[in-house]
């Protein structure tokens, strides 16, 4: 089987943490390395370098066009559109790419979301959300990480084909530690929709009895940063910045709990990560951790920042629910393990083709 991948904006070996790099460039990186050695995969992105070998079946090549229909054309001019079984597209700028392809040619396009505009409960981009809902009508199959994001798709676009696939993760390089500190840990980019702020108020709640560490850069502008660590200032908190994804497990071992934030998660890889790790998770109900973590590995509450505050200093309390919290959360994070996933993902793609 051949697979076409466009992950325009983002580079599967991208840094983590930084600008547009995060969960996306986690799942492009782990699924296409751990597909069945009988596939060939080309992955396509935005960049000037010369390509890539991600392993011996996966190869990242970059295309210096900014323009999506200018990127389409490149990719036709150097490889023959009609030698793949798919194409998929991964967010909605790679979208508008394959609703360029699709104009030209008669394979299967499939397409994941990571995020959706539409969906997201701060201000929307109104021009994104157009687009996102012509490539849900344009594309014959949406994948979305989970059976909530499913409902909401085949809501807004009923004529879509939509297949719930969860995203995974490395369970040989997450594992089991020792509760080992207090500390809480927020991994994730700086930007205002992964709710940083209202996770410095609820610390803030604790009259300083906690520790606060931020992993992960900023979206933008520096300037973002520089406000969070005015807007913390009386918190006792430190940014560690990117860091390494092989360097992530370190952080997770010294942290009491990790805590989601975020006003929109679709999924939450971090999640998957802290429970991989045995550390109990805290985030907010009215996103994809419901499904993920729901009440067996964390505490989801109402996005409320008192509610947030009291969910964390009754784990800080009370080692033995931190204890079972994370246990329960390493033994249910097993069937996301990505070599399982990317088999699940090989079944899809192969029923795709064929029909």
């Amino acid at each position: 089987m051949r697979i076409c991948v466009v992950s325009y904006h983002s580079s599967p070996l991208e840094p983590i943490g930084v600008g547009y790099s995060g969960g996306m460039n986690v799942c492009t990186s782990n699924l296409y390395t751990r597909l069945s050695p009988s596939c060939t995969v080309d992955i396509f992105t935005y960049g000037t370098h010369a390509r890539v070998m991600l392993n011996d079946s996966a190869t990242i090549h970059y295309i210096d066009k900014k323009n999506p229909v200018h990127f389409a054309e490149e990719i036709m001019q150097h490889h023959t559109l009609q030698q793949y079984d798919v194409i998929h597209t991964h967010y909605w700028l790679s979208g508008i790419i394959g609703l360029y392809l699709k104009k030209v040619s008669k394979i299967p396009w499939i397409h994941t979301f990571h995020t959706i505009e539409r969906f997201k409960t701060i201000k929307k981009n109104e021009v994104r959300v157009e687009i996102e809902e012509e490539i849900m009508r344009s594309c014959d199959v949406i994948l979305s990480p989970t059976i909530r994001e499913k409902y909401l798709l085949t809501k807004h676009a009923p004529q879509a084909q939509v297949i719930a696939i969860p995203h995974g993760v490395d369970t040989t390089r997450f594992t089991a530690r020792v509760d080992g500190s207090s500390n809480l840990l927020y991994v994730g980019r700086i930007d205002p929709l992964k709710g940083l702020e209202v996770l410095i108020d609820a610390v803030h709640m604790l009259n300083g009895n906690v520790r606060l560490d931020v992993v992960g850069g900023p979206s933008h502008k520096q300037g973002t940063l520089a406000s969070i660590k005015s807007y913390a200032r009386d918190v006792r908190i430190s940014f560690a910045g990117p860091v390494n994804h092989n360097e992530l497990t370190g952080y997770y071992e010294r942290a009491a709990m990790v805590i989601l934030p975020s006003y929109y998660e679709s999924f939450g890889l971090v999640a998957l990560e802290a429970m991989a790790s045995a550390r109990p998770v805290i985030g907010f109900e009215d996103t994809g951790l419901s499904e993920t973590v729901g009440n067996r590995a964390g505490i989801l509450v109402k996005r409320n920042t008192r509610a947030l505050a009291r969910a964390i200093a009754f784990l800080i309390n009370n080692k033995t629910a931190r204890h079972n919290l994370g246990n329960r959360g390493c033994r249910a994070v097993q069937k996301y393990d990505w070599s399982r996933i990317a088999r699940v993902y090989l079944k899809t793609y192969e029923e795709i083709a064929k029909n």
